[in-house]
């Protein structure tokens, strides 16, 4: 500011500024002055009595690769916590809980599949992949809780992305294998078979495929698909992502549901359609109606998980982007967390119905020997997605569950 105090006086009912130029103004005038010339010297670099030489007008093009997360949290309107309260608690206590569950129940299906030759099939390689997919997922969101909250102030941005881009790589590849499964069940029905003939060369094709599409989608937003060069793109849920990469990856996982409801409506037509032809022609309708009720209830079971855990989440990412108003932070956790129950889910319907991986699980916990490995699984689950092979071929009568 050009103009320098000399002299403040204070006197009764008189309060004012002298400058240098002999004039008086009361402080509330002063305080005006001193915020124009402020402003005025902060876009234009000079005195308000000089011509400026330059002009520092904000840019909406410009990047910050050198802020901090809390610059891009402030931006969102984000709250940065910077301590523990009882609710980040309780969702830090719960996130690692369940991440130690879907961590242990994914491996012991792992080593199940393993351990077992009855279970050297592709369709249980499948579930092996999705196995290992949840069990990451779980590792992801361990690592999450120790990098949230309060600790969210010591991330760089790199290290922010990392922490986000190892939950969109976990959770799509858990997607992606859900839908391979559903496919390679379509397939199978379809042509009336209990296994597909499909090499185990293929299954390592699709399983590559399925982390390549996975590991892309986590790591587009690190590579450049964020709001870093364009600020008021930035979403409010994930300050750093911009809001076309999140509907972008909210759709993707809605068509994958969409196609997945296809999928097995049209094993549940098919079948149904089957077993009343064979109704008609057989002695035993009551076991054909047991076993399109089995493939009902596992077609339940399944698109009701899918739906309970992720729909949630899925339309509070929607709502972010397209309703700027609603309150959708309040939420954001919880969503998140119950999104993560999907991965230990997994494990229970792919997996625990079935009869032998259930027996399996049981001589793996207590420590015993599979006996008669080379034998032919006997007395499986009559489940959904294997849709009961002996009711589509007769001759098929030593089968196993398989979703």
């Amino acid at each position: 500011m050009s103009s320098t105090v000399y002299e403040t006086r204070r006197g009764m009912g008189d309060l004012g500024v002298t400058y240098g130029h002999g004039e008086k103004v009361g402080l509330e005038m002063y305080w005006k002055m001193l915020e124009v010339t402020s402003v005025w010297k902060y876009y234009f670099g000079t005195d308000i009595n000089k011509k400026p030489t330059k002009i520092h007008v904000m840019d909406d093009a410009q990047c910050y690769y050198n802020e901090t997360v809390a610059f891009f949290y402030n931006n969102s309107g984000k709250h940065l916590a910077t301590q523990w309260n009882a609710v980040s608690r309780l969702v830090m206590g719960l996130g690692i809980t369940v991440s130690i569950f879907i961590m242990l129940a994914n491996l012991l299906v792992m080593v199940a599949i393993y351990v077992n030759r009855r279970f050297h099939f592709p369709i249980y390689y499948l579930m092996a992949n999705l196995a290992a997919a949840d069990f990451f997922a779980g590792l992801a969101y361990f690592y999450l809780m120790f990098n949230t909250g309060p600790n969210t102030r010591r991330l760089t941005v790199s290290t922010w992305l990392l922490r986000q881009g190892l939950i969109d790589t976990s959770l799509t590849s858990s997607v992606a294998n859900l839908l391979a499964i559903a496919i390679e069940r379509h397939i199978t029905v379809f042509r009336m078979q209990l296994h597909t003939r499909m090499s185990n060369r293929r299954v390592v094709v699709v399983i590559v495929i399925i982390w390549t599409m996975s590991i892309v989608m986590g790591a587009i937003p690190s590579v450049g698909w964020n709001c870093i060069c364009n600020i008021k793109a930035c979403s409010s849920m994930a300050p750093i992502y911009s809001h076309s990469y999140l509907v972008f990856w909210a759709i993707f996982n809605l068509v994958t549901f969409v196609v997945m409801v296809v999928l097995y409506a049209h094993i549940f037509v098919y079948v149904r359609q089957r077993t009343m032809r064979m109704s008609r022609h057989s002695s035993g309708p009551r076991r054909n109606r047991d076993t399109m009720m089995s493939l009902l209830k596992t077609v339940v079971i399944v698109l009701g998980a899918f739906i309970v855990c992720w729909t949630p989440a899925l339309v509070l990412l929607l709502l972010d982007v397209f309703c700027p108003h609603c309150n959708v932070l309040d939420f954001e956790k919880f969503f998140l967390l119950l999104a993560e129950f999907n991965s230990a889910m997994n494990p229970i319907i792919y997996s625990y119905r079935d009869k032998e991986m259930s027996a399996t699980f049981k001589q793996i916990l207590c420590c015993q020997r599979q006996e008669n490995v080379n034998g032919t699984a006997e007395g499986s689950d009559r489940s959904a997605s294997s849709i009961n092979h002996s009711v589509l071929s007769p001759h098929h009568k030593n089968d196993h569950s398989v979703v």
